[in-house]
């Protein structure tokens, strides 16, 4: 009597090829769900490791380039380098929140110019609201923002103008 469901080679699953996927968004979830500490470069850089075991390069380099270790800094440069090719420099903050960059500079020194504070509509009952871990990353990203900021207005000599 022939097999009715077939044979056993049908119904095994090619586990490398189904494996790929789930690594790459488990280290990214991993990269994405953990605190702000250095440790936790290891979650995304382990998944790198197992793809490019498996010989997954691109597999391998999008899960480097989409980890928060890039992505943020990549993303804060680049709004930066945009602010700065236009001539016109701003601090980001949240509308519920206290920047700890805010009080830095000092407003004594305003030969140059000046940075106003632009605040974002991000937080309860404005445009957007993000929860728990998009709200660390936007946090993330705007202290990192607002530290390249900082550091070009002490080079260059500028003062801050709070709207």
């Amino acid at each position: 009597m022939p097999m009715t469901f077939g044979g056993l080679r049908e119904r095994r699953i090619p586990w490398r090829r189904e494996l790929t996927p789930v690594i790459a968004v488990a280290g990214l979830f991993a990269d994405y769900l953990s605190p702000a500490e250095l440790w936790t470069i290891l979650l995304p850089l382990g998944c790198v490791v197992l793809l490019a075991a498996l010989r997954k390069w691109t597999a391998a380099v999008a899960v480097l380039v989409l980890s928060s270790w890039v992505a943020i800094p990549a993303a804060a440069v680049t709004v930066t380098a945009i602010e700065a090719s236009s001539g016109e420099h701003h601090l980001l903050t949240l509308a519920d929140a206290t920047g700890q960059h805010l009080d830095e500079l000092s407003s004594a020194v305003c030969d140059a110019g000046a940075i106003e504070v632009e605040i974002l509509p991000i937080g309860p009952g404005q445009l957007i609201n993000p929860r728990w871990v998009l709200r660390k990353n936007i946090e993330t990203f705007i202290s990192l923002h607002n530290a390249i900021v900082l550091d070009q207005a002490r080079e260059a000599g500028l003062c801050l103008l709070i709207n």
